[in-house]
């Protein structure tokens, strides 16, 4: 059985050819964009895509490999450049919001309905990643006295995890008319209220206040 390929194995104009698609899936939907359009949208003929990747699928696959690649980084970077656990939280949604402005509203549905392998392992790998990025966090901020000492840091961050799935629920469903980045803010205010002491919450509001002006 051929071993698939992961996006930190590829050759460097492959990478570039990963993001480059994902540019395009992420702005107009995944569906609507066959080979074609795709290598005429990033200047490319369709046999160089085809040279690099056996199909749409293999595309697909390797952009979520690629995001979960990305995702990592940020969530790395805010556990080390926060002055306080809120603060990275904060540092982790900003992060978020970059990743998902402007995404297509169909992204979602388009993947879990026509590249369900694809989205089961973006979901698998990013609850992992999550879940011990925010039991880390919780920890930090109990010893920062920012979070409530009596908060379960690996119960609060599983509840985080089925938040962000439920988050991903209701983008697909597109019912409430919210975006994704603003689906992801409620549940970063859901979560930082649930855990925090009376400092974390004033230090989270005023933060919120400085930072987000215009956001509840």
């Amino acid at each position: 059985m051929e071993t698939e390929r992961s996006y930190s194995t590829l050759e460097e104009k492959a990478q570039e050819l990963v993001k480059k698609a994902m540019t395009v899936f992420m702005r107009q939907g995944i569906k609507a964009v066959n080979m074609a359009d795709l290598a005429n949208a990033i200047g490319v003929s369709k046999k160089t895509l085809y040279k690099y990747f056996k199909d749409k699928r293999e595309l697909i696959r390797l952009g979520m490999d690629q995001h979960c690649t990305e995702l990592s980084d940020v969530l790395e970077r805010a556990q080390s450049d926060g002055d306080n656990a809120i603060e990275s939280e904060l540092l982790i949604m900003k992060e978020v919001q970059k990743m998902v402005s402007g995404m297509h509203p169909s992204v979602l549905f388009d993947l879990q309905k026509y590249h369900p392998k694809a989205y089961r392992a973006l979901l698998e790998k990013r609850d992992a990643m999550l879940l011990g990025t925010v039991e880390s966090n919780i920890r930090r901020g109990q010893e920062e006295g920012v979070y409530e000492k009596n908060v379960h840091p690996v119960v609060a961050a599983r509840f985080l995890v089925s938040i962000s799935n439920a988050v991903n629920d209701l983008a697909q469903e597109n019912s409430t008319g919210t975006s994704v980045s603003q689906l992801h803010m409620q549940s970063v205010h859901y979560h930082i209220h649930a855990i925090s002491s009376p400092k974390g919450v004033q230090y989270f509001t005023d933060k919120m206040a400085s930072e987000f002006p215009t956001n509840p």
